[in-house]
């Protein structure tokens, strides 16, 4: 673990597989996502400097958020990059849906979406490049 940093439990209400909250300069990277209770990963209330990279996520609704809620104005200085992941199969939405701040999305696979793959609302920032 980092220093400073701390593990916080999570409650029956939140089961997210990842949840980043307030964090920032972290890297989710080379790991397998399926069938989670929630969403797979979210980021939120001012995270920032994130990247999510080489995973593969398939087989799940809810994929990525980026953003708490449409009030949440601290994500507003949020910024992500999502580079070389694959989605799918039977990913159906949210790869990610982002409020607020400034995601670039490159180079990600999608194979077999089913409502949306990229999304926004709230003003943010979307640089998409290079996605199939």
């Amino acid at each position: 673990m980092w220093p400073g940093g701390h593990v916080k439990p999570i409650s029956r209400q939140d089961l997210d597989a990842i949840r980043l909250v307030r964090m920032e300069k972290v890297w989710i990277d080379h790991n397998t996502f399926y069938k989670g209770e929630d969403g797979l990963i979210d980021v939120s209330r001012g995270s920032s400097k994130i990247t999510i990279s080489n995973n593969w996520f398939k087989n799940h609704n809810k994929v990525i958020l980026l953003g708490h809620d449409d009030k949440c104005v601290e994500d507003r200085r949020m910024r992500v990059t999502i580079v070389y992941n694959h989605f799918g199969p039977f990913c159906h939405q949210r790869m990610p849906r982002i409020r607020f701040g400034y995601v670039h999305v490159a180079n990600n696979f999608y194979t077999g979406w089913d409502q949306y793959a990229i999304s926004g609302g709230m003003n943010p920032t979307i640089l998409s490049q290079g996605n199939r």
